[in-house]
């Protein structure tokens, strides 16, 4: 089969299901750059104008990409993954000469529980956005395998805890946030179950972490809040007599190399170098990928942020 152009929420279609394995193009808004290389490769979400999703796999990372941009891409659908599709270098990407306004849609969808995966990711019955794929937004649970490797006790723990709030079949609503998917092709959502924020939930239970990665800051005093209150009941992660020995995301960063994201104080409004994470309160942390997203955020730097 030649390349063909194939819009991405066509994708979603079973009936398309001949075009896996062969050559496309489609035409989609990049919604978040690659943080890291993974095992086989970079990862690049594209949207649609209805915000339906591909993810583009490179096993190069793609410089010329630009977060907030839309861009026509050509690739060989994976055989498996009918949203996912390969591209082998920068030549495959073009700018769209026309740029325009990122896509708007309803953010409320619902759907019910196929599986709890661990303490932040769970897969749904009936697709949303076109993936049934659901990453918690903005709140980070220890890892069951990253890079091989488990936090162990709390990590089953926290999946354990979102098994009991999220039983299989049980219906829930998915309220997609501002950037809607992550580098893994992950809706990033808040979880809704008989309007209790599940999300926020987890940190009550002292089994997550309020994870902020700027522009999705929805509820950040809500769970900053509710994160205080569970370090001071000594609930979960921060039982004084088994603490975690590293949050999830210092789990993964001290796996890679150290810290990457710089760090800003929600409260203050300034930002610090990603290697003085620690120094701003985890109830007031704001992460940015790039640096210019915190001073476009309207955030200064500091070198002192306990002066602040």
């Amino acid at each position: 089969m030649k390349d063909v152009k194939v819009r991405i929420a066509e994708l979603a279609e079973q009936d398309k299901s001949e075009l896996k394995g062969n050559e496309v193009t489609v035409s989609g808004y990049l919604v978040g750059k690659a943080e890291e290389p993974l095992e086989d490769g970079f990862n690049y979400p594209f949207i649609d104008e209805n915000m339906y999703s591909v993810l583009v796999k490179s096993k190069e990372k793609l410089d010329r990409l630009e977060r907030g941009k839309w861009f026509h891409v050509t690739g060989k659908l994976d055989n498996l993954e009918q949203q996912e599709m390969h591209v082998i270098s920068e030549t495959d990407v073009e700018e769209s000469d026309e740029q325009t306004d990122p896509p708007q849609t309803p953010r409320r969808f619902s759907s019910s529980v196929k599986k709890v995966v661990d303490g932040d990711t769970i897969h749904l019955e009936k697709p949303v956005l076109g993936t049934t794929k659901v990453r918690f937004v903005s709140i980070d649970t220890p890892e069951t395998n990253y890079q091989g490797d488990s936090q162990g006790y709390y990590a089953e723990e926290a999946t354990r805890q979102l098994q009991n709030l999220l039983p299989l079949s049980e219906n829930v609503e998915i309220e997609v946030g501002d950037e809607p998917f992550d580098q893994y092709g992950r809706l990033l959502a808040i979880v809704i179950k008989e309007n209790k924020n599940i999300n926020k939930e987890m940190i009550e239970l002292g089994m997550a972490v309020p994870y902020f990665i700027y522009p999705n800051l929805d509820h950040f005093k809500d769970y900053g809040e509710a994160v205080v209150r569970a370090k001071e009941a000594g609930k979960g992660l921060w039982n004084p007599e088994q603490p975690i020995d590293e949050l999830p995301y210092e789990f993964r960063f001290n796996k890679r190399g150290g810290p990457n994201k710089f760090v800003g104080h929600h409260e203050t409004k300034t930002y610090v170098e990603p290697d003085k994470w620690e120094e701003i309160p985890i109830e007031h942390r704001v992460f940015f990928l790039e640096e210019k997203d915190a001073i476009q955020a309207g955030y200064e730097k500091t070198e002192n942020p306990k002066d602040c």
